[in-house]
């Protein structure tokens, strides 16, 4: 599967895998940060359970097999110009539904639709915050215990 199990190897099979934009987390936390912000739409494409041990500040949490119907009946009113950024652990379930739901997101308007390069993973091992329903967190779920080993321990919080 992986030549090499590190982060950056799966971001490299799922960039090459799912022909999407992927974008990096650098980027999104520096629009995050302007005053443009309010044109991004977070969706954390992960179980609720995932959610719920934290996430992205903001981010709405849809389920991983949602249908490109079903996110358009519960979302579409909302994306017209809007920046919609789908992430999960490390990009695969979010770049399955971001493909999914693309087209029919783009006719409504969507300025683009993108995956989180590395998802939470990436995000949380460069240093950004992560929330949980409390407020700011230092803990993700690992998915399991394969998965985990992404996963980098943070030995000084560290607020960028």
């Amino acid at each position: 599967m992986y030549s090499q199990f590190t982060l950056d190897s799966v971001e490299s099979k799922i960039a090459r895998d799912y022909p999407i934009t992927h974008l990096p987390v650098d980027t999104l936390k520096t629009a995050l940060a302007g005053a443009d912000s309010s044109s991004f739409l977070l969706f954390d494409v992960r179980e609720k359970a995932e959610f719920d041990t934290s996430h992205i500040a903001g981010a709405i949490q849809v389920d991983p097999d949602l249908s490109a119907e079903d996110f358009i009946r519960h979302y579409g009113k909302r994306i017209s110009t809007k920046h919609l950024v789908f992430y999960c652990s490390v990009g695969k379930r979010s770049s399955i539904l971001a493909e999914r739901v693309e087209a029919e997101a783009l006719k409504l308007g969507a300025a683009d639709v993108e995956n989180l390069r590395g998802g939470i993973f990436r995000w949380y091992n460069d240093g950004y915050p992560v929330v949980d329903a409390q407020g700011e967190t230092d803990v993700v779920h690992p998915y399991d215990d394969f998965w985990g080993q992404l996963l980098q321990k943070r030995t000084v919080h560290d607020k960028r």
